[in-house]
């Protein structure tokens, strides 16, 4: 088994802050700097991006409600083109407040062209109250590290991966993918969580629900460029501070084109945000 990345010091500034700043420029607009520290090959994680457009999204949501509605419900992004590192323009609308929730939308624009184009809905979790019936609880994994570290991707065609600089991800030991072996069962498992001590708070969300292989890899020879086509995360509570468990599965692949369906866990084993999206394996 392997160990995870040797955690620096939490008062340092967290890559993942730094990388998801956005600057107001003017009524609605926003711009950003992405960094190449996302990346997975030459393109940017989509779940990366995502959390940058959820970031102008909050701010704008924020100054349009005096901060009534601190929190992402649900973020939905649609990809039109592959992000790059770069600066960045976010033109954000706040559609709707209401009393209890705020609708807003973006387009995220890279070299004159738009990215992705992004709706979302804003409100507060602490006022969440109602009946609660969970399903199933979070994935049985053993602790961290008895866990395989996906360091890199080395069954990837795709060098260069720096994301994985950039967190810790503990795998399953079962998980076939890792060791060069495919499945009868499009599920991933494990735990992730920033390498730098950052800890997880609903910002981060939407990118960790994206930061996992694709599911598709444990049941399929091919190891090649799965591309979002939409994005979508339900935020269901705050996390707590420490490892978030994640579990992905893809039921359907069909004609090139997948579902996947995640789930993230906090360290106190309660689910804090599920999320879906729709992708292809690309074949250039």
């Amino acid at each position: 088994m392997s160990e995870p990345h040797v955690r620096p010091d939490r008062n340092a500034i967290s890559a993942f802050d730094e990388d998801t700043v956005v600057v107001p420029v003017g009524p609605g607009r926003y711009t950003a700097m992405l960094s190449d520290r996302w990346h997975i090959g030459d393109k940017a994680n989509g779940g990366y991006l995502l959390a940058v457009a959820t970031r102008a999204m909050g701010a704008a949501v924020a100054e349009a409600t005096n901060h009534v509605h601190p929190h992402p419900l649900t973020i939905t992004g649609h990809y039109l083109r592959p992000g790059d590192s770069g600066p960045a323009e976010m033109d954000v609308e706040v559609v709707r407040v209401g009393r209890k929730l705020s609708t807003v939308t973006s387009t995220f624009v890279q070299a004159g062209k738009e990215r992705i184009r992004v709706i979302g809905t804003f409100g507060h979790l602490g006022d969440a109250s109602g009946p609660t019936f969970p399903d199933s609880g979070p994935p049985d994994l053993p602790p961290p590290e008895h866990c395989l570290a996906r360091s890199n991707d080395s069954n990837l065609p795709m060098n260069g991966q720096k994301i994985m600089d950039n967190i810790d991800n503990m795998m399953d030991p079962a998980t076939k993918f890792l060791r060069g072996e495919h499945g009868e069962q499009a599920v991933m498992r494990g735990y992730v969580r920033f390498a730098d001590g950052r800890e997880p708070d609903v910002w981060a969300l939407p990118f960790f629900a994206d930061a996992s292989p694709p599911s598709i890899f444990e049941v399929l020879e091919e190891r090649i460029w799965v591309p979002t086509i939409e994005l979508t995360v339900h935020v269901r509570a705050v996390p707590a501070p420490g490892w978030l468990r994640a579990v992905m599965r893809s039921r359907f692949i069909q004609d090139g084109f997948f579902e996947e369906d995640g789930e993230l866990w906090d360290s106190h084993g309660r689910l804090v945000a599920v999320s879906r999206q729709l992708a292809m394996v690309f074949r250039s």
